[in-house]
């Protein structure tokens, strides 16, 4: 992964590794000689120290003594994602924090070496890779993999960045069509204001940035992107509606706040209705019950006031003829009809008391 400029650094990587290697064939022999008898399962926990040794090494040498033309890869994330650092471990390798060893794969399988990584570092069986995930920012920093099948290191340089705010754009007055894109959080967050897909203004860390768009450019399309270094939001605008002669203004009605307050109006005036048609026939209840009383009133008043009664019985007969008043007292048992001819003096007076 170096270029020819650096051929001097590989033949220094080359002979610090001979040198772990020769000190290695030394300590087997001189344990050999001992009488030592190792297993197979004892040698191949050797052999993966003194790999691991090698890959630490091996990364310590490469940050210190990278160049601009073989500098790592960058690799760039938003706090809560997940990054994929690209070169494949399938056998037997290493990933390293800085010189600090993560995790290692021995046949095939992970193992975590920091317990800060227990949940955080995934590793694929079948395409290799290594993944972090719920990034943050303290996760930035160089990570290097290093592939012992191929005897390749590759070092990543990770930056990570708060998630982008997503722009809002609104309108700034309505004598010309101003436009203002808005973010929240404008850290390590440019503003660009895109005339199709050309870029005709562009602000960095600020929270704002105003557009002014003339009518002969109405009919092209705007929009308004926040980005970082790691993602982009953009946000797009119709000129034509929002700086057109049937816009209202900034605070523009929506669909749904209309029927919003459709719904209000209809609420309250059903309630009046109800509640006056409640008041109503209340009020005729109340005269209702009051009515009676006033009837009962003036019947005690004239039974009061009136005369004794006397009643006579009568015999029916079948034929029946109109006898003309006689004077003075008459026997009537032979009447089938009888008259009282009403006088005004006789009628009894008396006042409403309501």
């Amino acid at each position: 992964m170096f270029g020819s400029s650096d051929s001097a650094l590989v033949s220094a990587f080359n002979l610090c590794f001979c040198v772990i290697g020769i000190k290695t064939q030394r300590l087997r022999f001189r344990t050999i000689k001992l009488g030592f008898r190792w297993t197979r399962h004892e040698q191949r926990v050797q052999t993966c120290v003194r790999e691991e040794m090698e890959a630490q090494v091996r990364a310590l040498l490469l940050l210190l003594v990278l160049t601009p033309s073989t500098a790592e890869k960058n690799l760039r994330g938003t706090v809560g994602g997940s990054i994929t650092l690209p070169e494949p471990v399938l056998e037997l390798g290493f990933i390293l924090y800085g010189t600090k060893n993560i995790a290692i794969v021995v046949d095939g399988k992970m193992k975590i070496v920091e317990k800060m990584y227990q949940n955080k570092l995934l590793w694929s069986d079948r395409t290799g890779c290594f993944t972090i995930t719920d990034l943050q920012r303290n996760d930035s920093g160089i990570y290097a993999v290093d592939r012992k099948e191929s005897g390749v290191s590759t070092a990543y340089k990770l930056s990570v960045f708060d998630s982008v705010s997503a722009p809002t754009v609104n309108r700034l007055g309505s004598d010309s069509c101003v436009l203002l894109c808005e973010v929240v959080n404008a850290e390590e967050t440019t503003l660009l204001w895109y005339k199709d897909d050309e870029v005709v203004k562009q602000n960095s860390s600020a929270p704002s940035l105003s557009l002014t768009v003339h009518e002969q450019d109405y009919k092209s399309s705007y929009r308004c992107v926040a980005a970082n270094p790691a993602e982009h939001k953009a946000e797009p605008v119709n000129v034509e509606e929002t700086c057109g002669p049937n816009y209202t203004g900034r605070n523009q009605e929506k669909p749904e706040d209309r029927s919003r307050v459709i719904g209000i109006v209809v609420s309250i005036l059903s309630v009046i209705i109800i509640g006056t048609v409640g008041i109503i026939i209340q009020k005729r209840f109340h005269n209702r019950l009051a009515f009676p009383a006033k009837r009962c009133y003036r019947s005690r008043e004239l039974k009061q006031t009136s005369s004794t009664l006397m009643y006579i019985s009568m015999t029916t007969h079948g034929v029946r003829k109109h006898f003309p008043e006689p004077s003075g007292s008459h026997d009537c048992t032979q009447l089938t009809t009888v008259y009282y001819n009403l006088e005004v003096h006789r009628l009894v007076q008396h006042s409403d008391p309501g």
